[in-house]
């Protein structure tokens, strides 16, 4: 038994130590993937021969380091590739590539739109081992508008702080055209009078004498109390035809401005706006070769101005809605009175209208009155006070105000605001009458009762015999 038990004592520990499991080292599985997660172009409409900047982001999703290349393209064409671009694990970077668009002109001209809308893409090639390979390519969710035969803005764009007031911003309006059968020209521009004050139009290259003596040019007028450039005009004068025309590309005029604010100003080349033609030579018919509509919408291309270092807010908000009275009979006045706030880093230029909406149908408002032309400096408020007129209008409403959304402006929300209270309006009762017409009658009653009465013994008085 003792040799039994000494056995088992002996031989446990061998079983356990042969049986024992020791710690498995498990080699880690590599994996290689590379992925393209974002493209972004910028700007997404420009003009022929204007560059885009690319944009795109790629990441390392495996375990391994990698050097890989990536190649945008638009469409199917390739624009860029850059090389040998290394990522530890986890890693991700941004890459830019610019695409200048002067190479698609043949494409653009070969439809009868003057324009094209590319996709733009990026692909990052496989890595060695990669499997995945779905997401080495992207393409953005935005498409790059190219367009041709346009009216545009030059600059289209200046960011310049040194541009402070006092000084001389000036631009010109320019036309891609280049056929030969340009007989006349108008535009029209609006602008941030606030910023900008228009001063002097001058002619372009486009049309003038020196292409044919019988070229003519009106400059337009400036209102800078609203912003805006009426018409511009250059043509040439004819009687009879052949019409002279002359050839594109070229400048329409230069507009300058004074600087008078700090802030920022689109310049809108308005609907107006006209590259004009005649077709056969000058003995054929005229026809809008640029215009809002044609070739197409979007072919009228505008400018920005900036003269600010910091990005500039545009914010405008209504802050308060009160009234005078909420219980008013019919035919009187409730005085209402908003206040504004400009809640932006520049001074703006809006309008306040103020509605009424009944609440049993509080998706019908009917204006009450608009404030126009109201000019605020950076964080300044100010109240308006209005009057209305309830005549009519029996019920219970709530009043509104809505300040005009202004250019840039993108929290928009506190532009409207409704009142607290409401408005209900009563049927005017009838009034009593009044004391001496009330003693009028009384004499006219008294009067033809007595005249009744002496009528009346009248005739009972008895026949003489």
């Amino acid at each position: 038994m003792r040799k039994n038990l000494l056995w088992m004592f002996l031989t446990i520990p061998l079983i356990l130590g042969l049986l024992s499991v020791n710690t498995i080292e498990v080699a880690a599985v590599e994996t290689h993937d590379i992925a393209v997660i974002s493209v972004t172009p910028s700007p997404t409409l420009v003009r022929l021969g204007e560059l885009v900047n690319i944009t795109v982001v790629v990441e390392n999703q495996g375990t391994e380091n990698e050097t890989f290349d990536v190649t945008t393209y638009y469409d199917t064409t390739a624009i860029e590739t850059k090389t040998d671009i290394t990522l530890a694990t986890g890693a991700d970077t941004s890459l830019t590539f610019t695409w200048n668009t002067t190479g698609v002109r043949e494409e653009i001209y070969a439809t009868t739109v003057k324009e094209k809308t590319y996709t733009i893409n990026a692909t990052a090639s496989t890595v060695p081992d990669e499997t995945e390979i779905e997401d080495n390519t992207l393409a953005s969710p935005s498409k790059v508008r190219v367009v041709s035969q346009y009216v545009t803005v030059i600059p289209r764009s200046t960011v310049d702080p040194d541009l402070t007031p006092g000084k001389n911003y000036t631009i010109s309006i320019y036309t891609d055209y280049n056929g030969t059968d340009v007989w006349s020209y108008q535009f029209t521009l609006s602008y941030n009078p606030l910023v900008l004050h228009g001063v002097k139009v001058t002619n372009g290259d486009l049309i003038t004498t020196e292409k044919h003596p019988d070229a003519m040019f009106n400059a337009g007028t400036f209102n800078n109390t609203l912003g805006r450039l009426k018409l511009t005009v250059a043509w040439f004068y004819y009687e009879t035809q052949p019409v002279p025309t002359t050839y594109g590309p070229g400048f329409l005029a230069n507009v300058t401005f004074t600087v008078v604010g700090n802030g920022t100003s689109d310049i809108t080349i308005r609907d107006e706006t006209k590259l004009i033609g005649y077709t056969e030579g000058g003995y054929g018919t005229i026809y809008n070769i640029v215009s809002d509509l044609k070739p197409h919408i979007g072919h009228l291309l505008h400018g920005f101005f900036q003269n600010t270092a910091e990005p500039v807010t545009h914010d405008i908000a209504v802050t308060s809605v009160t009234l005078s009275s909420t219980s008013v009979v019919a035919g009187e006045f409730v005085n209402i009175t908003v206040s504004v706030e400009n809640q932006g880093t520049v001074a703006e230029k809006f309008d306040v209208k103020v509605q009424y909406v009944h609440s049993d149908t509080p998706y019908n408002y009917w204006l009450i009155e608009t404030k126009t032309g109201i000019t605020l400096e950076a964080g300044a408020n100010t109240s308006i006070t209005l009057a209305w007129n309830t005549t009519g209008r029996e019920g219970t409403y709530i009043i509104r105000a809505v300040a005009s959304t202004v250019s840039g402006e993108t929290d928009t929300e506190d532009n409207t605001l409704e009142s607290n209270d409401t408005v209900t309006v009563t049927t005017p009762k009838a009034p009593p009458l009044p004391i001496e017409l009330i003693i009028s009658i009384v004499v006219v009653v008294v009067v033809i009762g007595a005249v009744s009465l002496y009528a009346l013994k009248r005739r009972k008085k008895p026949t003489p015999e």
